[in-house]
């Protein structure tokens, strides 16, 4: 039924819609955050803090495409949605205009499912730290509530995942378990417990990412499995 639905859809606005989605190049150089925003494309959110350790006020920008479009994610399973681009753009050194850092087509979660709230939450820039969270909650077809939290550093050129934080929470039974990854330290925190009840127990482990995570290679979120069944 949700196939055929979409395909109705997709006769009714055709011109907006491909099985192949092409994502733009960014320009690479801007006056100013709206410069790096495409024709078809409107800006979602924005964070601003000093990223590169400059002293310079840098930006990092959520861009998300006016039109829906039906995507094939797999065989059997194809979606309605507007596509998302997390762009990050270092303030020139001259202080007049920006250029491009880092560009992801795919680590911000598109709103594609009717049943869940749209899962981008928040993007913030604190203390040089890039930290963007998620939540996966579902009016129907799940009990639980699942947060993540994941922070980006710029080292070496590139953003690395400096820690990440995920929990999940079911809303029948009240149980909760709380992960805190420090991958400076290699060391994850689990806490589980039942609200309810005001049951807490925390367990700490060594833990690891080899190789370490970027924003380059870590594609989107819940797909990484850091531990056994464990996916931030």
């Amino acid at each position: 039924m949700r196939v055929i639905l979409l395909l109705i859809l997709t006769t009714v606005f055709a011109s907006s819609y491909g099985q192949h989605f092409i994502y733009p190049s960014i320009q690479l150089n801007g006056s100013q955050v709206t410069d790096f925003v495409p024709a078809g494309w409107v800006l979602l959110d924005s964070a601003s803090g000093d990223l590169n350790k400059d002293g310079l006020s840098d930006v990092a920008v959520v861009l998300q495409h006016k039109d829906s479009i039906v995507l094939v994610k797999d065989v059997e399973d194809t979606v309605l949605t507007q596509p998302r681009i997390l762009v990050i753009l270092f303030r020139n050194r001259l202080g007049k205009g920006f250029d491009v850092a880092e560009q992801s087509n795919s680590f911000i979660l598109n709103h594609d499912n009717a049943a869940m709230e749209d899962p981008f939450d928040e993007m913030r820039i604190s203390n040089g730290v890039l930290q963007i969270k998620f939540q996966l909650f579902y009016s129907a077809g799940s009990w639980y509530i699942t947060n993540a939290a994941y922070k980006f550093r710029f080292e070496g050129g590139q953003f690395v995942l400096i820690g990440a934080d995920k929990s999940s929470f079911h809303r029948a039974s009240m149980d909760f378990e709380e992960y805190s990854y420090n991958f400076l330290t290699g060391k994850r925190s689990l806490t589980k417990g039942n609200e309810e009840k005001g049951t807490k127990k925390t367990s700490w482990k060594a833990v690891r990412a080899s190789p370490v995570k970027t924003l380059r290679t870590f594609s989107a979120p819940f797909t990484w499995e850091v531990e056994r069944n464990v996916y931030l």
